[in-house]
């Protein structure tokens, strides 16, 4: 069995390789790639999708009600782990099925998490930059070492678990506040006690409107001072105001991953103790084949009669 048309929502100036576009062919009769300069671009249009039952999207976008209300869609596969950028209740109502790519990333994700630790514990980025302008000495590069830190991971999906992982080869102390998973190897504690009692927290909760703003004031107040806060999941878990007016003080290290608004990015920029990176977690030569296996071997799970990696 096969789809009739598949349309793969795509990035213009970097786009999939032709190797994969033709992997989806085998799925469908015909495949028509719509492309889009960059995300949250409103590309597509519902036009795209007349007489289509398959879309795949690799990119995030604002997709609005009316452009799968009167759609023949039967099938969504989106090449993300986050599915907030979609309304489930109407995807559940309209009986058109929804799945993503857990897991695809976890190592990528995981490593660059500690990357950056080790960048503020070690000021390594500084230190390079400090070499390359010609200069030599020592005496601005005190830093501290993560054995006997107290590392405290809110979320304990994937990631959550292989940093806490890492965290425990590194000699750190481990806790975590997690809603949907267990480890009786670690150590559970509650969200408040997780918050004043670590060293380092690092976030790795699904975003949903149960975990928005989930560190507000109160909480980011609890952070003891020179805490590191470590967000590779979306900063909406976060006030970032108040994380703002802390960093400001010197009273914490941040680090944020996918802040994509240029003025809060301005803003950000100006104070030392945060540091911003692109949203490039998932950006590696692993990932990326995970990913495009992981997206092909769902839509052939569904054509089966199979629910692989299904979120509604």
């Amino acid at each position: 069995m096969k789809f009739k048309k598949l349309v793969l929502y795509d990035l213009k100036p970097e786009p999939l390789e032709k190797e994969f576009v033709n992997q989806l062919k085998e799925f469908a009769d015909s495949v028509e790639v719509v492309f889009a300069e960059r995300e949250f671009s409103k590309a597509l249009k519902p036009k795209h999708l007349i007489g289509t039952d398959a879309f795949v999207t690799r990119l995030f976008d604002d997709f609005p009600k009316e452009l799968f209300e009167n759609s023949s869609l039967r099938y969504i596969g989106t090449m993300h782990t986050d599915s907030s950028h979609f309304d489930l209740q109407q995807l559940k109502r309209k009986g058109i099925a929804l799945c993503n790519v857990p897991r695809y990333a976890t190592e990528a994700v995981a490593e660059l998490t500690f990357s950056v630790l080790l960048n503020i514990s070690r000021q390594t980025h500084d230190a390079l930059n400090f070499v390359k302008e010609g200069k030599w000495g020592f005496e601005h590069f005190m830093g501290w070492e993560l054995k006997g830190k107290t590392l405290g991971i809110v979320g304990l999906g994937a990631i959550g678990s292989r940093v806490a992982e890492l965290g425990l080869g590194f000699g750190m102390e481990v806790c975590y506040y997690s809603l949907e998973k267990e480890r009786k190897d670690l150590q559970y504690c509650g969200l408040d006690e997780l918050l004043k009692k670590s060293d380092v927290v690092s976030i790795h909760c699904n975003f949903s409107e149960k975990s928005r703003n989930l560190l507000d004031r109160e909480r980011i107040a609890l952070l003891r001072k020179g805490t590191v806060l470590l967000n590779p999941s979306r900063h909406e878990i976060c006030d970032l105001k108040a994380v703002f007016e802390r960093a400001e003080k010197g009273e914490l290290f941040a680090w944020f991953e996918d802040i994509e608004d240029a003025k809060l990015r301005k803003r950000f920029l100006a104070t030392k103790n945060i540091f911003l990176t692109p949203n490039y977690g998932w950006m590696t030569g692993e990932a990326q084949q995970n990913l495009k296996r992981i997206t092909v071997e769902n839509m052939k799970a569904f054509l089966e009669g199979k629910t692989e990696n299904r979120i509604v």
